[in-house]
């Protein structure tokens, strides 16, 4: 019995743990084109086509609204909605 909790205890700390991600949401009828900035790595450009809702920034980033340059701060876990053009960052647990 204690052999097994032991053995249960080790593969609990080894199985890694689920990623957190900034969620975006475009509920707009339009697309966008959003640059995101990751706090470890380059910029890349992503078109965000309308209603769409993707994960993203899972080290967290900088995003910004390319047609308006509106730019954002996300840490992971973060909830983003774009709203008539508009970019609101809600923040997570």
């Amino acid at each position: 019995m204690r052999k097994t909790l032991v053995m249960m205890w080790i593969a609990a700390l080894l199985t890694p743990s689920a990623a957190l991600a900034a969620t975006l949401q475009n509920t707009d009828s339009q697309s966008y084109q959003l640059e995101i900035s990751p706090f470890d790595g380059p910029p890349s450009y992503y078109p965000i086509i309308q209603n769409a809702q993707v994960e993203i920034c899972f080290h967290g980033c900088k995003m910004t609204l390319v047609s308006t340059g509106q730019t954002v701060t996300v840490n992971p876990n973060d909830a983003v909605v774009i709203d008539s053009g508009v970019m609101r960052v809600t923040a997570g647990d």
